[in-house]
């Protein structure tokens, strides 16, 4: 199994993005303003982005304070 089948976290990011994708889609069909399904799936987009630099942050601060720890033992 790859990492991405394996991890929750990469499942919700999935959903979050059809969920906002379907958002997107009704925010246009509404008036068929092009501008409102771009604001709306970019919106879902920037955060995505932020979520994933904000756990690859978290990860890369985990693994330093587990080299450290390896070091000491």
């Amino acid at each position: 199994m790859s990492r991405f089948t394996q991890n929750p976290i990469a499942w919700i990011m999935l959903a979050v993005l059809i969920w906002g994708t379907i958002l997107a889609i009704g925010a246009y069909q509404y008036n068929h303003m092009l501008m409102r399904f771009v604001m709306v799936f970019a919106s879902t987009v920037g955060f995505l982005l932020f979520w994933a630099a904000a756990l690859w942050v978290r990860q890369r601060r985990l693994d330093g304070e587990r080299e450290r720890t390896d070091r000491r033992l």
